[in-house]
């Protein structure tokens, strides 16, 4: 008898809202399910109900999925990438180098441009080869108008808190850890890495997590 609670209790759990497939919608499912102790995806993100994305990979292996009761759609299917990616049929404009949809996908929407996806990995996207122009340094630090200082090169946060350094024009060598300071704190022995959001991805002045 407690054997079949506890069966019954472990398959409810699968699929509630914190702990399953209906789990965390238009959050980035693959910052957790890279192996390990979640299940790896190699595509995965949240649209609607019944949304039917359809990824083709260099190889030309096609794989469909379709958004479940909160819109969340996954799959572990090996994938070369980039991926010909499309909604409904509706085909997006630029490969994906990145199976974490919501990195730039809220709400049914795409946010694009400065103010897209404030706390997220900037550089996961944003680097040489990646779906978006490459920057050297990038993060979210709020509120606004905080001064970002790295390696010498400086800028603001703006309205969301993000702020980003273009590789071009400002690149940045975290060959070792460069000096780092926001809002005139600096950062204790320096950025290893310029994708801030790594370990600040709450982005909050500080970036305590």
């Amino acid at each position: 008898m407690k054997r079949a609670a506890a069966l019954t209790l472990l398959l409810a759990s699968a699929c509630a809202a914190s702990q399953g497939p209906l789990m965390d919608p238009f959050q980035d499912c693959l910052r957790c399910h890279t192996g390990g102790h979640a299940k790896r995806w190699t595509v995965a993100g949240t649209w609607r109900r019944g949304a039917k994305v359809t990824v083709v990979d260099q190889n030309g292996k096609s794989v469909t999925m379709t958004g479940n009761d909160v819109g969340n759609f996954y799959t572990a299917e090996g994938l070369a990438f980039p991926l010909t990616t499309s909604v409904d049929g509706a085909q997006m404009p630029t490969p994906l180098t990145y199976g974490g949809c919501n990195v730039c996908h809220r709400a049914e929407a795409v946010t694009e441009g400065p103010l897209m996806a404030p706390g997220e990995p900037c550089l996961s996207c944003h680097s040489a080869g990646g779906m978006a122009v490459p920057f050297s340094a990038a993060g979210t630090f709020a509120p606004a108008g905080q001064l970002v200082d790295v390696a010498g090169l400086t800028t603001t946060t703006n309205a969301v808190g993000n702020f980003y350094f273009y590789e071009r024009s400002s690149p940045i060598s975290f060959a070792t850890p460069q000096p780092t300071s926001v809002g005139g704190r600096p950062m204790q022995n320096g950025a290893p890495s310029g994708d801030c959001n790594v370990c600040h991805g709450n982005g909050r002045s500080g970036g305590d997590n």
